[in-house]
């Protein structure tokens, strides 16, 4: 049977005209950094936390990377694994940069097998939004709180699957318990006087499955701490999924069970029908002050690729996208938010880049025509900010304003829908979207 979905998958990813899909999501998954338990501690600088060690902010160097090892119910999806941590690099006591960090997902006994997410810490280099030292850069002096992933389950699971590692052991997500141990020590860093008992500005981001986890524990996040300007930036993950797919892949990593459930999206988690849009949707209704601004690519590879991979993997009647296909479907998805919600912006990036925070060169030379800020020459241009320029804005202080951001004609949604069934435009923007502006008002 596993044999059988592999040939599946590299058959039918085809069909959405790039690299097969498995081989797209290696790929991503394989550019992290891969330690073991013996050396990750030894190559990087850690602290392990225990009855005598509380591995306060105190005691660390401004600007330098640390590793923390929190213990308890934390851990990476192997026994094998390195143990969880989660890093830290010090700045401003009132600005907090909570980051949750991408890898791939594993969601069945064939993803995991196969590898489609990271299974061991990997501490991210200071390039891209973590550079301390780019005046383009105006986070830069924030303190930055990185949720590493090694759980596999999108920063959303605790559950033990019936299936095993290399070692024997039952596979366990626990992705939950990893970001709370992360949130438990910010907030004890608060109760100790060592970061700010109300952030003046709070930015919770994430990319890929990082994207997601910002998505998911934003609510909780927002709820935990304190704050006086704040806002919500997930980094490339859309949630275009099959059609009945997502509702069962939520459940099955035990989310339901979680105090990311709440209570407004409860039922629908349980009868596995609940999506990452009802997530979202539910959050920007509960904290309609706080700006939610998606990063997006309009035709992401890495996105399309999961699509597929889903879809082969849960029997779905949809198995293959098109580029055209997925952008209408991003467009249909931010078009409700964009309509519903005040609290809703993204920028749109022509191309198939994935994931931008991160990294040390596409941050900055994206612009809504591409990761390398080329001109499109269209007739209608809306984008009028870099991507850097764009994020630096937030969060939004009282008062201040930003809009959406797209490059390329905006078009009625009939004509996209035109432009999807021919697959020969995915450069236009959608008027459910653009243009849209928010003023702030907390």
């Amino acid at each position: 049977m596993f044999a059988l979905v592999l040939v599946l998958l590299a058959v039918l990813a085809v069909a959405h005209s790039y690299t097969p899909a498995e081989k797209v999501i290696l790929d991503h998954v394989k550019q992290y950094k891969r330690y073991t338990r013996d050396n990750l501690c030894t190559t990087n600088k850690c602290c392990t936390i225990s009855d005598t060690e509380s591995c306060s902010l105190a005691g660390m160097t401004k600007d330098q990377s640390i590793l923390v090892l929190p213990g308890g119910e934390t851990r990476c999806i192997f026994s094998t694994s390195t143990p969880f941590a989660f890093q830290v690099i010090p700045g401003a006591s009132d600005k907090l940069l909570f980051y949750f960090q991408g890898g791939g997902a594993c969601w069945d006994e064939y993803s995991t097998k196969l590898g489609m997410c990271t299974t061991d810490v990997s501490p991210q280099s200071l390039v891209g939004i973590f550079d301390r030292t780019s005046p383009n850069n105006e986070f830069r002096d924030y303190t930055i709180v990185f949720v590493s992933y090694c759980s596999g389950d999108v920063h959303g699971g605790d559950t033990v699957r019936p299936y095993a590692d290399s070692a024997g052991v039952p596979v366990t997500q626990k992705g939950v318990a990893n970001t709370q141990s992360a949130l438990d020590w910010v907030k004890k860093q608060v109760s100790a006087g060592l970061l700010a008992n109300q952030f003046t500005d709070l930015a919770i981001m994430g990319c890929s499955a990082g994207s997601l986890g910002a998505q998911i524990w934003a609510r909780q996040v927002l709820n935990q701490l304190s704050w006086k300007n704040a806002a919500v930036v997930p980094d490339s993950y859309a949630g275009i999924f099959p059609d009945g797919t997502m509702g069962p892949l939520i459940s099955s990593f035990g989310f339901c069970n979680t105090e990311l459930a709440f209570p407004d999206i409860k039922d629908q988690c349980v009868a596995q029908t609940l999506t990452l849009m009802d997530i979202d949707r539910a959050t920007m209704n509960a904290i309609k002050s706080v700006p939610f601004t998606f990063i997006q690519s309009k035709t992401d590879i890495v996105q399309q690729s999961f699509y597929v991979s889903v879809g082969v993997s849960m029997n779905s009647t949809q198995k293959a996208i098109t580029p055209a296909e997925f952008y209408s479907d991003v467009t249909k998805v931010f078009g409700t938010y964009s309509q519903e919600h005040d609290n809703f912006l993204t920028y749109l990036i022509d191309g198939d880049q994935h994931c931008f925070t991160p990294y040390a060169t596409v941050y900055y030379t994206a612009t809504g025509a591409g990761p390398k800020g080329i001109t499109s020459g269209k007739a209608e241009v809306t984008t009028n900010l870099n991507l850097y320029q764009w994020t630096n804005t937030l969060p939004l202080a009282e008062g201040a304003s930003q809009t959406t951001q797209c490059d390329g004609d905006v078009l009625q949604q009939s004509m996209a829908a035109g432009l999807e069934k021919s697959g020969s435009d995915t450069t236009y923007c959608a008027s459910t979207i653009v243009p849209k502006t928010l003023v702030e008002h907390y």
